[in-house]
């Protein structure tokens, strides 16, 4: 396949449908997660927000409720997804998007570094580094998300379930921890909001290919070559382009 103006495949449907049913979790959380949260003090959205929600859902224990069922249902197929699909799916990514050593996250993070530069219109001299399957920017962020929702699920889990099973006052160390998992559990939501903000953006304006691909499956193979150095190289090594 010589022709850069093809298209491959680098996405299975299972893949982009879960990519989706992600998407559209989140939308939920957070549409149900900002309408709990509804005191003076620590109110996150506009007051209108969490009455509107928690009128919807007729009080405040039901939206709760709600959230906790959406939560579960988002983990649950995750999890069902990682064990069935493990060795073909989810091990390729994650060895090629996360992030561990020091080096790694030092390359990345220059990497990433030149990109934003080049959208601002500087550094235009420094040459972006040659790219693999994803490119810094996207191994970062791919990394805080699966990190932030580990976090996510075992904060919310002891949030929902701790006051339910556990006896507060016999031991102030249930109360301590549910403060920190509480604390852990909105620091995970708005480190995660600010890298959506940041992947939206991309897949709207700067790399609309990539929006394509996560609804077709398929990708210019141009784009692999002008985008993905490294990865390019890969598949002609495979015979794939």
């Amino acid at each position: 396949m010589s022709d850069t103006c093809n298209t491959i495949c680098v996405r299975e449907k299972k893949t982009i449908r879960l990519h989706w049913f992600n998407a559209f979790c989140w939308l939920l959380l957070l549409a149900s997660g900002f309408g709990i949260i509804s005191g003076d003090f620590v109110r996150i959205a506009p007051a209108i927000w969490p009455e509107f929600m928690q009128g919807l859902f007729g009080g405040n224990e039901n939206l709760i409720l709600a959230h906790i069922i959406v939560g579960l249902i988002w983990a649950g197929i995750f999890v069902l997804f990682s064990l069935f699909n493990f060795k073909g799916v989810v091990f390729p990514f994650l060895k090629q998007v996360l992030v561990i050593t020091p080096m790694a996250v030092i390359r990345d993070t220059w990497s990433m570094t030149v990109t934003l530069a080049h959208l601002f219109g500087i550094m235009k001299n420094i040459k972006v580094p040659p790219q693999g399957r994803y490119n810094g920017a996207q191994r970062l962020l791919g990394t805080m998300i699966i990190f932030c929702s580990l976090l996510l699920v075992a904060s919310g889990i002891y949030l929902f379930f701790g006051p339910q099973f556990l006896n507060f006052s016999d031991d102030a160390l249930y109360g301590m921890i549910f403060r920190w998992a509480l604390v852990a559990h909105a620091g995970s939501v708005f480190l995660v909001i600010i890298g959506l903000v940041a992947h939206i953006y991309f897949a709207l304006i700067e790399e609309r290919e990539c929006l394509e691909a996560m609804k077709s499956g398929h990708i210019s193979v141009d784009f692999v070559k002008h985008h993905n150095e490294l990865w390019y190289e890969e598949l002609k090594k495979e015979g794939k382009v």
